[in-house]
């Protein structure tokens, strides 16, 4: 017979056996995953660049078959008109050869721009992985105490919900009066605080417009708006810069937007200052 307790498993014979431990896997240390993706994305990068060259130089050797291609007709043509028939019949057949040439390097062309497209869709995975990895190196290198510290500054949504949650654990073991009507209320001595939360919709718009009643508060709505932005866009180029090589970096059509971008919202903001600034003069 055999009895089951909260603490392990009671046998016949009265003995207490206690269940085996259970055995956690904690995750693996991406370090070596994170080298490896670095690895796989300059092999691809030189693949890709390669692939390139070699299309490039097909679409030359193409110009220049077509080019002796015309050549030789015209110069069958004119053996033709001078009555010298086995030279235009060579003419033609070297004519042929050519044709035939510039069909299997129109076949080659198509195959290496395919390649290439697939190479590039195979670098941008890698990069979004190796961008998820890196991320995640940065998550556990904050949270270890004996490694160094590094602190990616969270967006605005993410400050906004953890300020929530701490506002809500103040709650916790506090005894919450029901009125008559169903309503909770909050302790007499305990100060409510607002919860807000960080969304960018319209109510959210809406609710961050009601406040402002005059131009120079809008101006500094505005330019508070416009520097959270700046700060989300700061951190996507640190870590952009964790990923990619300046010469990658350079050639990555997603980074110089968010460069260029960053460059607007700092050209706007110091307008907005000088608008500010011109506004003081005058009063």
């Amino acid at each position: 017979m055999i009895l089951q307790s909260g603490s392990g498993v009671v046998g016949a014979c009265g003995r207490l056996m206690r269940a085996s431990p259970i055995i956690l896997c904690l995750p693996s240390n991406t370090k070596t995953s994170t080298d490896q993706l670095r690895l796989q994305l300059d092999q691809l990068h030189a693949e890709a660049e390669t692939t390139r060259e070699q299309a490039n130089s097909g679409r030359l050797r193409l110009m220049r078959l077509s080019e002796a291609a015309e050549k030789l007709k015209g110069q069958a043509a004119i053996s033709v008109n001078s009555g010298k028939e086995t030279e235009a019949r060579d003419l033609l057949f070297q004519k042929k050869k050519v044709m035939q040439a510039m069909e299997r390097s129109k076949s080659r062309i198509a195959l290496l721009d395919e390649l290439s497209m697939k190479l590039n869709e195979a670098i941008s995975m890698k990069e979004s992985q190796l961008i998820g990895n890196v991320a995640s190196d940065l998550e556990v290198d904050g949270e270890s105490t004996t490694g160094p510290i590094r602190i990616i500054s969270p967006k605005q949504g993410v400050k906004e919900d953890i300020h929530e949650e701490e506002d809500l654990s103040s709650f916790k073991g506090q005894e919450i009066n029901i009125s008559a009507d169903g309503e909770a209320s909050p302790p007499c001595n305990q100060e409510v605080k607002p919860i807000t939360r960080g969304t960018y919709g319209e109510d959210s718009i809406v609710k961050g417009l009601n406040g402002i009643s005059s131009y120079e508060d809008f101006l500094e709505h505005l330019d508070l708006q416009l520097s959270r932005i700046e700060a989300e866009l700061v951190t996507i180029l640190n870590v952009s810069s964790l990923v990619l090589s300046d010469n990658e970096k350079h050639i990555n059509f997603n980074i110089q937007q968010t460069i260029e971008l960053l460059e607007s919202i700092r050209g706007i903001r110091l307008r907005v200052a000088s608008f500010t600034e011109r506004k003081e003069k005058i009063i």
